[in-house]
């Protein structure tokens, strides 16, 4: 829990969200697509889809401080997933969409997650990965056709569209971890490092003061 020298709450991701939804609840997420169309979703819709993936992958069985790996590009269906498993307590295992299966298949043994959430064009070496990793039981595809279902494929925003905002989020330790990533293995073996609520807080606080980004609306 917190320690009281910031603010009184647990410093959990999930705040963030809260604050951006309330405050600048009209204020646009704008993804751009290959083919110059983009996709624009205000903060309080996306929380919205964000509980209710959340709801999706408690169905799955995902539970507090489990891993779920996501293989996709920046698009607001990553950043829906990123709070949604986040947010609920669980570890965001984000892959490396450059490295070979084989690779990622390894780390993904060793983060154990069970579920990947894959950008529909990287399905392919999601499907590899898979075969290749020891416990995958589901890939979920954002951003494009699932190029067939069946074999524990299947398309993520239909799930979510008929998902319940039931999900609680927080409630749970600020130095919990939220996210994890390996290295690039230009050094030898990659390395998983994990991150907590707590760590991404203060840093996105860090990033946001004059003397460092500053960053604004």
């Amino acid at each position: 829990m917190n320690d009281g020298t910031m603010q009184d709450f647990p410093l959990t991701l999930d705040k963030i969200l809260d604050h951006a939804a309330k405050w600048h609840s009209d204020v646009e997420i704008v993804t751009a697509r290959d083919d110059g169309a983009s996709d624009r979703i205000n903060y309080e819709q996306l929380k919205s889809r964000a509980l209710k993936t959340s709801h999706v992958l408690r169905e799955l069985g995902v539970t507090l401080g489990q891993r779920v790996a996501t293989l996709a590009w920046n698009t607001q269906a990553h950043v829906e997933a990123w709070y949604a498993i986040m947010g609920m307590g669980a570890v965001c295992h984000t892959l490396n969409p450059r490295l070979t299966a084989t690779q990622l298949a390894a780390m993904v043994n060793q983060s154990e997650a069970r579920i990947i959430i894959v950008s529909a064009d990287l399905l392919p070496l999601a499907r590899q990965t898979a075969k290749e990793a020891d416990g995958v039981e589901r890939i979920l595809v954002i951003d494009g056709d699932t190029l067939g279902s069946g074999d524990g494929v299947s398309a993520l925003a239909p799930l979510t569209e008929r998902a319940a905002e039931s999900v609680k989020w927080g409630e749970f330790d600020e130095r919990a971890p939220c996210g994890l990533c390996f290295t690039s293995g230009s050094t030898g073996v990659p390395k998983g490092v994990s991150y907590t609520h707590r760590s991404n807080f203060l840093h996105t606080l860090r990033l946001l003061q004059a003397d460092v980004l500053a960053l604004t609306s």
